[in-house]
């Protein structure tokens, strides 16, 4: 089982970094960038600190109206397109809409992504989560390639979560078709999705000097907990009965400015050049999971497994025809 080097670099920066701290003296003069997701939470800081580095921006957004709201401070540095990462008819439509621009894409952040919601299906009776969080960004980055392979040093950043330790990918019913739908699962399996896609891209295109990394940025408190009770984030040990952050929560969680720095630093870090295809949190590379480590860091071993990366890639073309 071939595993990716998942060896700390000694970045300088830890949990407390926020995204001013890597960004520190980083000039995005001339570069471009996408950002899935960026118009709420971890998405809009990460688009905001990219806009003061000096990149312009496209956000590409399932709902473009309040994109377009939250996103006006920035002015036409930051251009909004549809894209609805559920739906791969609209995400073909953006990626072959931007590529034909026939400008260079320097960073790609797959920032998007929706979290232990009810069962749902869309597609080819898909389940949700594993449609909306890798099977669009696959398809959409696949569809920007064209604009990636124009720049000179490209980079794809995917998020994923330490919930991936929830769940490898199951490999016999991706879609829980015969098995019962646990949400938590699901997210897990495609939070471990989003972290193999980006060492399955390492793998097919290091060579043509595109660099991909996955990132866990940390528990943050944004839109993405939409979808739960504030009684499940008690039981979570996440906030208390006034739907405050608890004090456990206090402790380990980020702001979204902490939430965004990883991120940010997998996107322009020099220190990460060689060492494409890694999981990362609290901006270094992250290590790999063992029974000691702590419940809510390190990288389980199926999330940068090699042979699993090319299986994941190869099973997705085959499900997406």
């Amino acid at each position: 089982m071939g595993i990716a080097q998942q060896q700390k670099l000694g970045s300088g920066f830890g949990h407390g970094s926020v995204a001013a701290d890597v960004m520190d003296g980083v000039d995005l003069g001339g570069k471009t960038a996408v950002v899935t997701g960026g118009y709420s939470g971890l998405g809009l800081e990460t688009v905001r600190a990219l806009v003061v580095a000096g990149a312009s921006v496209t956000v590409p957004a399932r709902r473009p109206e309040a994109a377009q709201d939250a996103l006006a401070e920035f002015g036409d540095v930051v251009q909004v397109a549809k894209l609805d990462l559920s739906d791969l008819a609209s995400v073909r439509h953006f990626a072959t809409d931007y590529a034909a621009q026939g400008t260079a894409l320097d960073i790609l952040i797959n920032n998007a992504g929706i979290m232990a919601c009810p069962e749902t299906r869309v597609g080819n009776n898909w389940e949700v989560q594993f449609a909306t969080n890798h099977l669009g960004h696959f398809v959409m980055t696949k569809g920007l390639m064209p604009a990636l392979m124009k720049a000179a040093a490209p980079r794809v950043v995917s998020l994923s979560s330490v919930a991936h330790k929830r769940s490898g990918i199951l490999w016999d019913d991706p879609h829980f078709h015969s098995t019962p739908y646990e949400k938590w699962v699901a997210y897990g399996q495609a939070k471990t999705a989003n972290a193999l896609f980006a060492l399955g891209l390492h793998q097919l295109y290091a060579g043509d000097g595109l660099l991909a990394f996955s990132v866990h940025p940390g528990g943050i408190m944004t839109p993405l907990q939409r979808h739960l009770p504030n009684e499940e984030m008690i039981a979570l040990g996440w906030t208390d009965a006034s739907g405050n952050l608890s004090e456990a929560a206090q402790k380990m969680f980020k702001s979204v400015a902490g939430g965004a720095a990883t991120s940010l630093w997998c996107a322009t870090s020099a220190l990460l050049d060689g060492h494409g295809g890694v999981y990362c949190e609290d901006c270094d590379v992250a290590d790999i999971q063992t029974d000691e480590s702590p419940r809510f860091m390190h990288v389980a071993p199926w999330a940068v497994d090699e042979e699993d990366a090319a299986r994941l890639w190869d099973m997705t073309e085959q499900m997406l025809g």
